[in-house]
């Protein structure tokens, strides 16, 4: 089917018509036609009730304007069903109008420009609009229910912008509506349009009385409008899809513009409302419970009952109330435990059947075995209610000690399924079966992986979940390898931590790491970055020392290494074994290197410090060093010259020098031909000093002796 067309130009008026345009309406037509400015795009409504979907540009042989329409018959659409404005900009409006005798070309489609109405890019625009967008679907609400309503002015930059409002406002308005609603992009004269909704610039100045206008400075919009309110947060969602399946569902009272379908599949899909949207939704279920599947009701309950900011109204509760007594006995006890465990915690006197569920929880948890019982069941069995509100405590019970719950779960089948918006119970019931806390270290991730999306809710959202996790995968003193913590903190972030109070067991998996983990210090640094006010003082001064080893171990310490780490040693008293030992290690072994720091070796040796001193030793003697010293001849004569020097800095390094001297110098001697040790007398000559004269007299027979006794009395 052709469309029939309209060209017209300001300066020839029509140049073409369709000969299915009806010839009593041309004089209307161009009254509507020349009215437009030069980029305008617009839907006009004809007095028969047709409409005139144009496009109007600048004529480029006379400068003035040229517009190209298609006359749509009353009740008749674009081909395919598309709404007028997706013909914003189709590359099939004319450029030129048609010469005198042309022939018009036939005009089936008003193809779209491709990418400028797609669902990404309308919901940034959406998402943009922010607080304008429940007001202006509401005024334009108006204008559907009622034409005498007044016309609604979009004020924008850019044209197009007017496109995406109309294109935005299309979508969620019943497909009537959407197709009937007129707009015009631009208009220079807002008074004088006769669209029902008008684009215009800032820049244009017009009596505002007798418009509902909305520009880009608009004030919070505080419509009551449950309808649009709840329209626009299904925009502001990016979730346009929704108001298609919404369309599908029956209306509370056949009306047109009914929040309640749109609000529950909207909250169905995951999408978050406010309180008009929630008691809508809840309303709407009360309604229709009949007609709604098992499946609806889990995710529909878990929306209404999720955790929201503030406190809710009195009408919201009082809608959620009346569901709940309708639903009572109709889902099952675990389906409805979301709402009766919210109702409780909002009644400020709740009924006997919470105090005899918490009872009945804590019994149970104490011993498992009870459930097993014919009284316990047939209770359960007879008051769901009272089933609802067991899962619920049972719920609040897990975070602090879930292998109860485990234990419970795997002893009696209290729950068919898993329930949602009980978030620990879910966690629990995923739980491989009691005594997987024995799991490798390989299977700890994959695990808490596990029962953390088995929640239903992030961490970020809701970090009590964290903590049931840990205990989950980390029971009693077990702790996270370093590995995993720096997995989880990177994962779930440090504010979650926080909140659950995991964040000790972080820091503990960084301080009792073992020494040689490459994870410790890394974690060490992610550590104080994110707890810089939980740390205490002490724990803060060992995580210094991790991540002072960290520089010691890549080669950046700077100066004065040995003070640095006997300060951050006294900060962190008493520090824990596998901190001191990594950290001491590495100093150690910048202090055995030929190219360690200029006096530092004078430092260690007046520090006098028995963990130091005997890190060093402990360092000396290893097979590592004891190699290098029996295969490198000039190593062999810079530690000779270290280990005889600083006589009397204190009592420990004489002991800690002359035990090296004997034990480890003098055994690797036995190993060198004389030639190897001339080479070390060689080294030590080019040293300097008296090392080499100090080395022979040393290394002669009775030379240790002599050694000994000559430094006793301080003389060399």
């Amino acid at each position: 089917m052709s469309l029939a067309q309209l060209h017209y130009t300001s300066a020839a008026g029509f140049t073409a018509v369709s000969p299915e345009v009806p010839a009593d309406l041309l004089d209307e037509a161009e009254e509507v036609l020349a009215a437009f400015p030069a980029s305008a795009f617009s839907l006009s409504q004809l007095s028969d009730g047709s409409s005139l979907l144009s496009r109007t540009s600048t004529d480029p042989d006379t400068g003035g304007a040229y517009t190209h329409a298609v006359h749509l018959p009353a009740g008749s659409r674009l081909p395919g069903g598309a709404l007028p404005v997706t013909a914003w900009d189709s590359p099939r409006w004319g450029q030129l109008p048609p010469g005198p005798g042309d022939a018009l070309p036939v005009l089936e489609i008003l193809t779209p420009a491709a990418g400028f109405f797609d669902r990404d890019g309308l919901a940034g625009f959406a998402s943009g609009c922010g607080s304008r967008l429940a007001g202006v679907l509401a005024d334009v609400r108006s204008l559907c229910e009622d034409p005498r309503a007044e016309q609604v002015v979009l004020i924008e930059e850019d044209p197009a912008d007017i496109a995406r409002w109309v294109a935005v406002l299309g979508a969620a308005l019943p497909r009537e509506h959407a197709h009937g609603l007129t707009f015009t992009t631009y208009a220079e004269r807002p008074e004088h349009a006769l669209q029902q909704l008008v684009g215009t610039s800032p820049d244009v100045v017009f009596p505002a009385s007798g418009f509902r206008v909305h520009g880009a400075k608009a004030a919070q919009d505080s419509t009551v409008d449950s309808w649009a309110r709840v329209a626009a947060q299904v925009w502001l969602a990016g979730r346009p899809e929704l108001f298609k399946r919404a369309a599908a569902q029956p209306s509370l009272h056949d009306g047109e513009f009914e929040a309640g379908p749109l609000a529950a599949t909207a909250l169905g899909a995951g999408v978050p409302l406010d309180s008009l949207g929630r008691t809508a939704a809840a309303s709407w279920a009360e309604e229709h419970a009949d007609g709604l599947s098992a499946g609806d009701w889990p995710a529909l309950l878990g929306a209404l009952c999720a955790p929201v900011p503030g406190s809710r109204p009195d009408g919201e509760l009082d809608a959620l109330e009346r569901l709940a007594v309708r639903i009572d006995g109709k889902v099952p006890a675990e389906t409805l435990a979301p709402l009766a465990a919210l109702l409780a915690t909002e009644d400020d006197n709740p009924a006997a059947v919470p105090e005899l569920a918490r009872q009945l929880a804590n019994d149970l948890l104490a011993d498992p075995e009870r459930a097993r019982s014919a009284a316990v069941r047939e209770a359960l069995a007879q008051h769901s209610s009272l089933h609802a509100q067991l899962l619920v405590h049972l719920d609040e019970l897990a975070p602090d000690n879930p292998f109860s719950l485990v234990r419970l779960l795997h002893t009696a089948d209290l729950i068919p399924g898993v329930p949602e918006g009980l978030p620990h119970l879910r966690m629990c019931a995923a739980f491989p079966e009691p005594g997987a806390e024995s799991q490798t270290a390989g299977d700890r991730d994959s695990t808490l992986h596990t029962v953390l999306r088995a929640a239903g809710v992030s961490p970020m959202v809701e970090p009590l979940v964290l903590r049931t996790g840990f205990r989950l995968v980390w029971p009693g003193d077990l702790l996270p390898t370093p590995q995993e913590a720096r997995w989880i903190l990177g994962e779930t972030g440090s504010d979650a931590h926080r909140t659950a109070g995991t964040y000790p067991e972080l820091i503990r998996s960084a301080l009792e790491g073992p020494a040689d983990d490459p994870d410790v210090t890394p974690l060490a640094t992610d550590l104080i970055r994110a707890f810089p006010h939980e740390i205490d003082a002490r724990q803060l001064g060992a995580l210094r020392l991790l991540e002072f080893a960290e520089s010691l171990a890549e080669g950046r310490a700077g100066a004065g290494p040995v003070a640095t780490v006997l300060t951050l040693r006294s900060a962190a008293h008493p520090v824990e074994v596998p901190v001191l030992q990594r950290v001491l290690a590495l100093l150690s072994r910048d202090l055995l290197s030929e190219q360690r720091p200029l006096g530092e070796l004078n430092a260690l040796a007046r520090s006098a410090d028995p963990d130091l001193l005997g890190a060093y030793a402990a360092t000396a003697r290893t097979a590592t060093v004891q190699d290098r010293i029996r295969t490198t001849p000039s190593y062999l004569a810079d530690c000779f010259t270290a280990w005889n020097s600083h006589p009397g800095a204190s009592p420990l390094w004489d002991e800690t020098r002359t035990e090296l001297l004997e034990e480890v110098l003098r055994a690797a001697l036995q190993h060198l031909t004389s030639r190897e040790i001339s080479v070390v007398s060689e080294h030590l000559d080019r040293s300097g000093g008296t090392h080499a004269a100090d080395f022979r007299s040393w290394h002669r027979p009775g030379g240790g002796a002599f050694g000994r006794l000559a430094r006793r009395f301080g003389r060399r």
